[in-house]
């Protein structure tokens, strides 16, 4: 089978005083490139240019959620501005904890142990406020910064109930650890483990 195209119609020449003659009796050391429209990003750094389209880190966000709840890397620098209060910082026996100064536990009716479980749930709320952070910038995270931030509150329940001297207390504080890190694991999962 023989296929044939079209013959493409012969160029017309080009006037004399079109840019295109004008080009080729310059010489070549003195020809000026074709005027193009200037970059609207011209002057901005690469941080500012992206900006917009990467506000959230690329890579593992189960990863990058932990390393903001236990201090290994700060707030967004705009976080203060955006949610309205600064994250602060608290030793405990298992690491360096980030936390929400206005956050509680928020069991209903303030059931079980809400003063002890505090600090874990202040640590919980600041995962969450950055959750909504990166959802207001545009750039959700993806599911595992939520269930990193479930799983490191679950840890910390756990490591208070486990730090318990007595028997009974352990028991006690155990049975509600896996009460609270149920209800907050099952509300993610409810809520597709986007921002709440």
């Amino acid at each position: 089978m023989i296929v044939r195209n079209d013959r493409v119609a012969p160029r017309l020449p080009t006037p004399p005083s079109s840019p295109e003659v004008a080009a080729k009796k310059q010489p070549v050391a003195t020809r000026q490139p074709p005027a193009f429209a200037r970059d609207s990003f011209e002057g901005a750094s690469a941080a500012q240019r992206t900006a917009a389209v990467a506000a959230a880190p690329a890579g593992d966000h189960g990863k990058l959620m932990r390393e903001y709840l236990t201090g290994a890397r700060p707030p967004p620098a705009d976080f203060e501005k955006v949610m309205g209060y600064k994250p602060f910082s608290i030793q405990t026996k298992h690491g360096t904890r980030m936390q929400d100064p206005h956050g509680s536990a928020s069991a209903p009716g303030k059931i079980g142990p809400d003063k002890e479980f505090d600090p874990a749930a202040k640590t919980h709320d600041y995962g969450y406020d950055l959750l909504r952070y990166y959802n207001k910038k545009g750039t959700p995270l993806a599911p595992e910064a939520r269930k990193a931030a479930d799983a490191l509150f679950r840890e910390d329940l756990f490591h208070y109930a486990n730090d318990q001297k007595g028997l009974g207390d352990r028991w006690k504080f155990r049975t509600w650890a896996q009460i609270y890190a149920s209800a907050v694991e099952l509300n993610s999962r409810v809520q597709g483990y986007g921002p709440p």
